[in-house]
């Protein structure tokens, strides 16, 4: 939990200065972007100039929060200027440069007057201005701290906006990462009006046919590794492709993996536009992804992580698996020490 030496300098960031950018990484999900919009609308209600720009535009599943749809996407010609000219420019859910996809270049480039608030660990964090609390269970549950403490009280788009970011940060509470912190603030959101069916609903009840059949095609060519312990799917371009899949989240296919009894990493390689491969990690217990992803340059939690690489798609999924059936070994002989 944060003190009192952050609260006083998110009071004196604000207060100083007026025209303000806000943003946060590539491919955004709840906890990023429940936190931009919240720490935008707050800033808004002080009087501040704000404008909102991300490197890619909210995912279907998540548009149902007020404002998410309207945030423009980077483009350099309209939006390097806005970075140019804002006061302070506001970093949430990422610390690490290189999340920022298309936006990476033009961030270091103000990085002095950039003020980030985030729940990662961090790796060369180049920000002047930093809130970082690893303990804490979601960025949105830093940013429901900083905001109530300076007496901020939530309509009903930001009190769902924080939800979403603790919710799904936290797997709707089923992650290791779920804490007394994730529940004290939902209660609390919870009595300020959040229906609790809603987000779940909207996020995971509204998968359209692209990503249903991807899903299909990507669990019949379903590959076990270490007696079945580590399970993951290929998103090729091909698939994708004959799927009409190329803009679905597919972040969440993972799950059907890990509810296999016997798994306890589960992997998902997808092929990306641009030629790189994305690969979400998720486990189970005490083994640990978030060490596996930072031996490629990756990061995110314990439990959920994620990597992006260059190369083809099976030297990726031989590398990966390789080094989880590692992981594997050294967690179960850690834990027999």
């Amino acid at each position: 939990m944060i003190g009192g030496e952050e609260h006083g300098r998110f009071r004196e960031l604000v207060d100083r200065h007026q025209d303000i950018v806000v943003t946060t990484h590539m491919n955004p999900d709840g906890d990023a972007l429940g936190s931009q919009l919240v720490v935008a609308r707050y800033l808004r209600e002080q009087g501040k100039k704000v404008r909102m720009v991300n490197s890619d535009p909210a995912p279907e599943t998540l548009r149902f929060l007020e404002g998410a749809a309207e945030i423009p996407v980077y483009d350099a010609d309209v939006h390097r200027a806005w970075l140019a000219e804002a006061d302070l420019v506001v970093l949430v859910d990422n610390s690490a440069s290189d999340r920022l996809g298309r936006m990476e270049q033009p961030m270091l480039e103000v990085a002095d007057k950039v003020f980030c608030i985030d729940h990662h660990p961090t790796r060369g964090n180049p920000w002047k201005y930093n809130i970082l609390d690893t303990a804490a269970c979601a960025t949105a549950a830093i940013v429901y701290e900083l905001v109530t403490k300076q007496g901020f009280v939530a309509d009903d788009a930001s009190a769902l906006a924080m939800y979403v970011g603790i919710a799904t940060d936290t797997g709707f509470f089923r992650f290791n990462s779920t804490t007394v912190q994730a529940h004290a603030i939902a209660s609390r959101l919870l009595d300020a009006g959040v229906d609790p069916a809603r987000p779940y609903q909207e996020i995971y009840e509204g998968n359209s046919e692209a990503y249903t059949r991807l899903l299909g095609h990507a669990l019949a060519d379903l590959r076990l590794d270490a007696g079945g312990a580590i399970a993951s799917v290929r998103l090729t371009r091909e698939l994708q492709d004959r799927c009409g899949a190329f803009d679905v989240d597919s972040s969440e296919m993972t799950t059907a993996l890990l509810a296999m009894r016997s798994v306890r990493i589960a992997v998902l390689f997808r092929d990306l536009p641009d030629g790189k491969i994305k690969v979400s990690l998720r486990s189970k217990g005490n083994v640990n992804v978030h060490s596996l992803a930072t031996q490629f340059g990756g990061g995110g939690h314990r439990n959920a992580s994620g990597i992006v690489l260059d190369g083809g798609m099976d030297e990726a999924v031989n590398l990966v698996t390789g080094k989880a059936t590692e992981l594997l070994a050294a967690t179960d002989a850690g834990s027999m020490e």
